[in-house]
């Protein structure tokens, strides 16, 4: 019986291992698809194209703070389709932000991860085309 216990248990301890950095990846990449949700509909709310950069950030970064698994100082949160200057916003006009974390998955590398794993989740929302923008809205 003990022979037995001693062959299964690296086996099973592997299996609790995987199942663990599954559900690691699966909730890290929730919350990286929660907050370029959030950090879009900041963005989409700004008044300027280096305002929504500013409020995706925030945002991004608040809801990754330390309820999430991304290491320290690497989430990113670029936004691209906010318009430029004086660009004259209409219907189906959209922001886009790719949020991107790397989360530690270090206590995996029994298994092949390497010490930190890259993911990107992209939010996108529409501009309202009577919200002024711009230096003239000041």
């Amino acid at each position: 019986m003990s022979v037995e216990l001693a062959i299964v248990t690296p086996g099973l301890i592997l299996l609790l291992l995987l199942l663990a950095a599954g559900g690691r990846v699966v909730e890290a990449q929730g919350h990286i698809d929660g907050a370029a949700r959030d950090a879009a509909r900041a963005a989409s709310l700004a008044g300027s194209q280096g305002q929504a950069g500013q409020l995706a950030l925030q945002a991004a970064e608040g809801d990754l703070g330390t309820s999430s698994w991304c290491t320290s100082g690497s989430v990113q949160a670029p936004v691209t389709g906010f318009p430029a200057g004086g660009e004259v916003v209409g219907p189906g006009s959209d922001v886009r932000v790719t949020v991107t974390c790397d989360v530690n998955m270090s206590p995996f590398r029994l298994l092949g991860f390497g010490a930190t794993m890259h993911f990107s989740g992209t939010g996108i929302a529409p501009l309202d085309p009577f919200t002024c923008r711009g230096p003239q809205c000041q």
